[in-house]
């Protein structure tokens, strides 16, 4: 192949121009300090270029958006503590003032606690109210007279933190300041009156008994007679006291009698004391109950000559253990015919001598000490009998299960006594045809006026009208009061309760003057953190030491309210320090990144641009003598 001029010159050309392109691009990197200055610089690396840098704009957002939820935290954290040490503090001083033991001057009331809840409450971030929901212009907080309301809305400011993470930056201020805390009225019993009629179905809030299999036993301890009662079938409390009455006197236990207490609300045992006794009879039933003193536990038998018998007792528990010991500690001692046994009317002890001759026996106390004999009733002369005194036993029953079940311990009857008893509270149901005057174990309840706020709006009603007769008429009279509040029976099904719709306004139930009403219905107070408060001040400034007392629970229960939506915003809080943290670290990853695939090796650069600048130079003088001039040329 014939290699022309033409050929060798555009090779040089073309090799220079390379060697030229090389070092323009080292310079140009020396000068930028970067190695991708254009997208042909290296096209794979562009892409990741691009990619990194769109990351790093992301992270710088969502590091803004983080630094902005931290500061709402912050405020918001501010608050929260602010209301739970106002709360607190109010409590300390409700605390002092409900001991009745206080001798200091009433608190007149913590309208400075209020106030600074209010406070807290229309907070702002940036003139932006943070409890306000999406109505951030508008104070979350308006005071009434006797109260505060929400004027907010319920809306969630969010901010991205992530790809796929939005954040609430903000809490719902109906919530923390209006949530129910507690149910006004929730498991207070009114105490229903039970009667005859009373259905078993009714007792225990309308839980009523377990009648399977329904059989208990009632024992006289003293004689030793069980009754086994069947209530399987009997439908209210005139038929079970008529079953257990007739059962009684039919096995022979004729000195105790059911009927309903004079409290109304239980069962009650009344009980004869009848002086006998038996060999089951306990001795500490003995004496009235007093029993015997077992400190010296022998007494002595002896006939001031040849016979001196110690009879030991110690291990004696019954009347028969006593007897049984006598008998046999004499035979053993060789005198026979010398027995003991109940007497006749079977009120105490005797001993008899059947001997052809008696033995003129005497029991004596073992020592002046003792009273062991005196206490069993036998201290004397057997001649040839001794007929002990009366033992006067206490009356002693128990009333137990029989064949499982529950029934005598839900008729309030599980027990053991020693004179007459009463059962537990039944807790008869509350039914809204029971009159009031059944309430109250049938005394009835002094009502009159109670004063209810809800929010701004406030009603009156009176329990007292003539009107009002039955536990359905008194929940009309709450739910035709105008407010938004519904009056029900409670879970109980014991008493009412009053529960208020709105949840966007404080509400509170209190006396009017120095009523008793709402106390003596058990709702008197508030069912929330705001109306807690005015509740309390209300209190405390007519000094009623009493219903400050009553309001020490929903403090605990406000603050506790409170503390539970610090820990919420605390846990926001340290979450998002730890997106914080990553996102930095991300941020520090990329740029790292980055800095890879865009920064420049300045030493490697200089290194090369010297290499590349000889190499062009060079190039250049071989060019120079590749090509010569020729006539030719200069005639162009």
């Amino acid at each position: 192949m014939r290699v022309t001029n033409s050929m060798i010159t555009g090779r040089v050309i073309f090799n220079t121009q390379n060697s030229l392109n090389r070092f323009l691009n080292l310079q140009t990197q020396m000068s930028t300090g970067k190695k991708i200055n254009k997208p042909s610089d290296d096209p794979l690396g562009i892409t990741r270029d691009l990619e990194y840098r769109k990351e790093l704009s992301n992270n710088a957002q969502y590091q803004n958006n983080v630094s902005l939820a931290q500061s709402w935290g912050d405020t918001t954290g501010d608050a929260l503590y602010t209301i739970q040490q106002q709360i607190a503090d109010a409590k300390e001083i409700a605390v002092n003032a409900a001991d009745e033991t206080y001798s200091g001057s009433f608190p007149d009331g913590i309208e400075q606690f209020i106030d600074s809840i209010l406070t807290a409450g229309n907070s702002q971030l940036s003139d932006r109210y943070i409890f306000s929901g999406f109505k951030t212009d508008t104070p979350a907080l308006r005071e009434h007279p006797n109260g505060m309301s929400f004027e907010g809305d319920n809306g969630s400011i969010k901010y991205q933190i992530d790809s796929s993470v939005d954040v609430g930056v903000n809490m719902d201020g109906a919530s923390i300041f209006f949530k129910q805390i507690k149910t006004l009225g929730d498991g207070f019993d009114l105490n229903t009156a039970i009667n005859g009629s009373t259905q078993l179905d009714d007792l225990h809030g309308g839980n009523g008994i377990n009648q399977t299999p329904g059989l208990i036993q009632i024992r006289d301890v003293n004689l030793g007679i069980t009754a086994t009662i069947d209530l399987n079938t009997e439908t209210n409390i005139d038929q079970v006291l008529l079953q257990i009455n007739n059962d009684l006197v039919a096995n022979g236990i004729t000195n105790l009698t059911a009927r309903i207490s004079d409290t109304n609300n239980s069962l009650m045992f009344e009980s004869t004391p009848t002086g006998i006794i038996s060999g089951d009879t306990p001795l500490d039933n003995i004496n009235s109950g007093t029993g015997v003193n077992m400190n010296e536990s022998q007494i002595r038998v002896t006939d001031g000559a040849g016979i001196d018998v110690k009879i030991d007792l110690e291990s004696a528990r019954t009347i028969d253990e006593v007897i049984t010991e006598f008998n046999s500690q004499m035979m053993t001692a060789g005198v026979f015919n010398v027995t003991m046994g109940i007497n006749a009317a079977g009120t105490g002890l005797e001993i008899n001598d059947t001997n052809g001759v008696p033995l003129n026996l005497k029991i004596e106390d073992l020592n002046v000490k003792s009273n062991l004999a005196g206490q069993l009733g036998i201290l004397g002369t057997i001649d040839p009998s001794l007929t002990g005194k009366d033992l006067n036993p206490q009356v002693h029953f128990a009333i137990e299960e029989f064949g499982g079940g529950t029934t005598a311990e839900d008729l309030g009857i599980l027990d053991e006594f020693n004179s007459d008893f009463i059962g537990n509270d039944l807790d008869a149901q509350l039914l809204t045809s029971a009159n009031l005057n059944e309430l109250n174990n049938g005394l009835g309840l002094d009502l009159g006026e109670i004063t209810l706020w809800q929010g701004g709006s406030n009603a009156i009603i009176d329990l007292d009208s003539p009107s009002i007769v039955t536990v359905q008429d008194m929940l009309d009279a709450f739910n035709n009061s105008g407010l938004d509040i519904t009056a029900t029976l409670n879970d109980t099904n014991t008493g009412i309760q009053v529960v208020s719709n709105d949840l966007n306004s404080s509400f509170t139930i209190e006396e009017v003057g120095s009523g008793n009403t709402a106390k003596s219905l058990g709702i008197y107070g508030s069912s929330d953190m705001i109306g807690s408060m005015y509740v309390l001040n209300n209190a405390m400034k007519a000094g009623a030491q009493e219903e400050v007392g009553l309001m020490l629970e929903n403090m605990d229960l406000a603050h506790d309210q409170a503390l539970n939506y610090g820990a919420i915003n605390s846990s926001k809080s340290v979450r998002l320090e730890n997106t914080s943290n990553r996102l930095y670290a991300q941020e520090f990853m990329f740029t790292a990144r980055l800095s890879d695939l865009e920064d420049a090796d300045l030493t490697k650069v200089i290194t090369d641009l010297s290499i590349y600048e000889n190499n062009y130079q060079a190039a250049l003088m071989a060019s120079a003598k590749l090509i010569q001039p020729s006539l030719l040329n200069f005639l162009r």
